[in-house]
């Protein structure tokens, strides 16, 4: 193929400069994807808030692992200028309606559009249940001018660490706050690890929970939209040459490959149980 033909006239940046010049170079690079396990396990009770937050279907789900080769594929495909695929059969891109049958995620609804700079340490009390001395906030470095890294506590950030410890276990017996507090943890800790994950990987935005605060509505917000165009801008930003690694939903880009590309899907194998065995619940939701 011409280097200075096909790429050059359909990506928005110079050919020289999209990831795939970087690919014919070594064939054997590949992004680093930044993506976490939720360690919450779930909990029956959390049902009815889970399924007003609109979180119920993706909170169900069986833990995946992300191929770091099938998005590094699929980053070099990228066309940024009309954020779609450009494959050999024709253009391909995720919609809003992959969003919703694969992740289960709302669609329709407000736009998350709130606070992003505040100290949220009394919302993290009164939606989370953490007294203001027990709440871990993201350690972050910053660089003073001697160049010594200083480690300070951020004030926007919940450490998913501390938070998958803390609410790791709901108590016996719980009362509707706990139950509603366990929730909104778990909420925050699938948007933290597979939906919204920046570059550090250890943090989730306290000020999402401020989408969060009535569980007993159905639900308000577009998280579908907002997961979506995050997705269209790290795979943007992914299609960059130097770029090392990339953030964002990518499980959920790995899922609309598999249900849309026969390259790299998974086989999908049905083990008939031993007589005298049963399917566990989530097989038979199967």
């Amino acid at each position: 193929m011409d280097t200075n033909g096909c790429f050059s006239d359909l990506l928005w940046m110079p050919h020289s400069q999209h990831k795939i010049s970087k690919t014919w170079e070594n064939p054997n690079i590949c992004l680093n994807v930044l993506c976490h396990r939720v360690g919450i396990p779930f909990d029956p009770l959390y049902t009815s808030a889970l399924e007003n937050l609109g979180f119920y279907r993706i909170a169900k789900m069986r833990k995946i692992n992300v191929d770091k080769y099938l998005i590094s594929a699929l980053v070099e495909r990228w066309w940024p200028k009309t954020n779609s695929f450009h494959l050999h059969v024709g253009e391909m891109t995720i919609t809003l309606q992959d969003v919703s049958c694969l992740w289960g995620l709302p669609i329709h609804g407000k736009p998350l559009v709130g606070k992003a700079d505040a100290q949220w340490s009394e919302i993290v009390e009164r939606l989370l249940g953490i007294p203001v001395d027990e709440q871990h906030m993201k350690q972050k470095k910053r660089r003073k001018g001697d160049d010594n890294a200083v480690v300070r506590n951020s004030q926007y950030s919940l450490n998913l660490g501390k938070l998958q410890e803390h609410f790791h276990v709901l108590p016996d017996n719980p009362m509707d706050r706990e139950i509603n507090w366990h929730a909104r943890a778990l909420v925050l800790e699938i948007l933290g690890s597979i939906v919204f994950t920046d570059t550090s990987g250890d943090g989730v935005l306290a000020m999402y929970l401020q989408f969060m605060q009535d569980l007993g509505q159905p639900i308000e917000y577009n998280w579908g939209a907002a997961a979506l165009a995050l997705l269209y801008r790290q795979l943007s930003i992914g299609a960059e040459k130097e770029r090392l690694e990339i953030s964002g939903p990518l499980l959920l880009l790995e899922l609309w490959s598999w249900s849309r590309l026969p390259l790299g899907c998974p086989k999908v194998i049905f083990e008939k149980p031993k007589e005298g065995e049963e399917l566990d619940e989530e097989e038979e939701e199967q």
